[in-house]
């Protein structure tokens, strides 16, 4: 296999709008109760990009020897800053709670919440994995698979790759059979964490084994003669449809199962192959760069303002609410970019150096 590693601009672009839609998901209380129904499966869209770019970083690396505990170690560094900013947000809303400003969200002790926390792992006595900061669930499930990779990289042979698609598959197509009406909605709860198990082992490794095939010469052969542009326009309309769709109640499951396990693993190979350049190019990176501040702590903040909007207006109309809502969005996005610039980065790269890491591009 090419151990060439590739800067994916366009899977940048794709992650940031993933977020974009996650964020306007679970703020729902400020755009007048309007959600995204299949707006879930972003989180399957992040698996598989994950998949791909950590295999592009790191499988080169670890077949020359970096051991599974640094790879560990460098993933760590990436995802706990800002899942740890996160979490402290989350907890100022516990407490206002305990001095009796807000009810208690919690159902579980809080010095066990705040252990579970600490340590990025899930909670299975409440009802959210994650209370401080919910959407956390997806960054345990991607360290379990990142981790499962790394140790068992020397015998994931493609084939191997091939049963664990097949296997994961099954458990989504039998969690859709137990509970139809759920779709793949799940993963977050103690309930639904053999559904979590079953996204990001078919996502992360989908991703990787994507991986593989693009730097094949048969992958080689197929991208010759790509056209950027409607490569993209392409892969934007087919993910923006197939995130923002709202699919008959009947049809839901079967459309879940087609769009984790076939559509967004063909978009985002075609995604691969596409190389855009210019204000795209750029346009792309900022998206990228604001994706995983924004995930990490958009229910946060969220919550927070939310929390400070009751307080301050208990019968709050909807358009003060949008208004709220848009002031929000307005300054998370840029607020996002500089953490990620100014905060994160600096410190992950200080993290590094203090750990005596050698600092390779990752996700």
């Amino acid at each position: 296999m090419n151990a060439r590693q590739y800067y994916f601009h366009l899977l940048d672009g794709l992650r940031g709008i993933a977020a974009l839609i996650v964020m306007f998901r679970h703020t729902g209380y400020f755009w007048g109760g309007w959600t995204i129904p299949q707006s879930y499966l972003a989180v399957d869209l992040f698996f598989v990009l994950s998949g791909v770019v950590v295999a592009n970083a790191y499988e080169a690396r670890l077949r020359a020897g970096l051991a599974p505990a640094r790879f560990a170690l460098l993933r760590l560094i990436r995802l706990y800053p800002l899942y740890l900013l996160g979490s402290l947000i989350g907890l100022v809303p516990v407490v206002a709670a305990l001095l009796g400003l807000a009810p208690s969200s919690l159902a579980s002790p809080l010095p066990l919440v705040l252990l579970a926390a600490a340590l990025l792992l899930p909670l299975v006595s409440d009802p959210n994995l994650f209370p401080l900061n919910t959407p956390a669930w997806s960054l345990f499930f991607e360290m379990l698979a990142n981790l499962a990779y790394a140790a068992t990289l020397r015998h994931l042979h493609c084939a191997l790759l091939a049963a664990l698609l097949l296997a994961s598959a099954l458990g989504l197509a039998l969690a859709l059979q137990a509970a139809p009406e759920q779709g793949l909605h799940g993963g977050y709860s103690p309930a639904t964490m053999l559904l979590g198990l079953c996204r990001v082992g078919y996502g992360f490794f989908a991703g990787v084994l994507l991986l593989r095939h693009f730097n094949s010469a048969q992958g080689r052969a197929l991208r010759r003669g790509v056209r950027a542009w409607l490569c993209g326009a392409l892969v934007l309309t087919g993910v923006l449809g197939l995130l923002l769709a709202r699919p008959p109640a009947a049809l839901r499951p079967c459309y879940d199962l087609l769009a984790v396990t076939i559509a967004f693993p063909a978009l985002i190979y075609l995604a691969m192959g596409c190389r855009v350049a210019g204000r795209a190019a750029v346009a792309c990176a900022v998206l990228g760069a604001i994706s995983y501040p924004l995930y990490v702590l958009h229910v946060p903040l969220g919550r927070l303002l939310n929390g400070a909007l009751g307080l301050l207006l208990p019968q709050a109309p909807p358009s003060a609410m949008l208004l709220a809502g848009l002031a929000f969005a307005g300054l998370l996005l840029p607020l996002c970019w500089l953490l990620e610039r100014r905060v994160d980065a600096p410190l992950r790269r200080r993290l590094m150096r203090m750990a005596g890491v050698a600092q390779k591009k990752s996700q």
